[in-house]
């Protein structure tokens, strides 16, 4: 879809010069470091992008744990079949 415009560049610094005046005297009521306050926000607002680039995933470092079921004499399912923690759940 094309989007035609009666405005040419040449128009464009008379047209932000009023733009600007006709907003600088709705503000007229406001204070000087209130209308310098207004401004900044602006310029911030056209500044900012509309979707923030997304932040980095944080890395955590993992250390592995190994496990020597070599000392156990029995199989890893009933070590922990057996655990006061698995019979503590089954009583609840």
């Amino acid at each position: 879809m094309v989007v035609e415009s009666r405005i040419t560049p040449e128009d464009t610094p008379a047209l932000a010069a009023a733009a600007t005046a006709m907003i600088d005297a709705h503000l007229a009521r406001f204070s000087e470091t209130e209308r310098a306050a207004f401004w900044a926000s602006i310029r911030k607002a056209y500044n900012t992008p509309y979707n923030p680039p997304e932040k980095p995933a944080k890395i955590v470092q993992v250390t592995p744990v190994t496990v020597d079921l070599s000392i156990v004499d029995v199989a890893p399912s009933a070590v922990i079949a057996q655990s006061p923690l698995v019979a503590e759940m089954h009583a609840a």
